[in-house]
């Protein structure tokens, strides 16, 4: 039953190297997650946040160092605990990496997101940009470097990954360009009434 297991498992390790590399190859960091499914076992699932120490407490299993190491190395230590305590495991692990977003979003705040994600889809985990956003102006800021950020709809810029740490701001439109349509009304109305009163004088 055993060497079953580990083939079930060898089996499902093959099946996650089919997926985007760049799941497998991250690297997390402490603050970032990751979530465990294991079938059937819903006492066993969930999604566990990386300590300060860069572990995971993981039920049945105890910790787990994920921090810092491919991810395809963690999901290696995962196999081989599983495959020690229950006699057909199967499970799916999924690396996310923490990403703030702020401004003018629905949900702004601190997310976790899979890294096979685009920051397009991100920004939906956030509720998508507000009416006033100035997606055109957004900002992100990874490493300590600040980069422009087209946000618009279907712009390259939001094709990119997210990457843990990251930050994400989308900015509000500035007053005039809220106000541009009454103000250009305004500004035609006054320009009427002067051209109006020369025409009567």
């Amino acid at each position: 039953m055993r060497n079953l297991a580990r083939i079930a498992l060898a089996g499902m390790v093959l099946a996650w190297a089919a997926a985007p590399a760049r799941a497998q190859d991250v690297t997390l960091r402490p603050g970032d997650a990751i979530r465990i499914e294991v079938k059937n076992e819903p006492n066993l699932s969930g999604q566990f946040a990386i300590g300060p120490n860069g572990d995971v407490m993981v039920p049945l299993l105890g910790v787990v160092a994920v921090a810092d190491r491919p991810f395809a190395t963690v999901l290696t230590d995962l196999m081989a605990g599983y495959t020690r305590e229950l006699a057909e495991p199967e499970f799916l692990a999924t690396p996310l990496v923490r990403v703030r977003v702020s401004g003018e979003v629905r949900g702004p705040g601190l997310h976790w997101a899979d890294p096979t994600l685009t920051l397009a889809e991100v920004l939906a985990l956030a509720g998508g940009p507000l009416p006033t956003a100035k997606r055109d102006r957004a900002e992100l800021i990874r490493d300590g470097e600040r980069r422009r950020l087209d946000a618009s709809p279907g712009s390259a810029d939001l094709a990119a990954s997210p990457h843990s740490g990251d930050a994400l701001h989308v900015p509000r439109r500035s007053w005039v360009s809220d106000n541009l349509p009454v103000l250009v009304g305004a500004a035609a109305s006054v320009a009427a009434a002067a051209v109006t009163s020369l025409i009567v004088r």
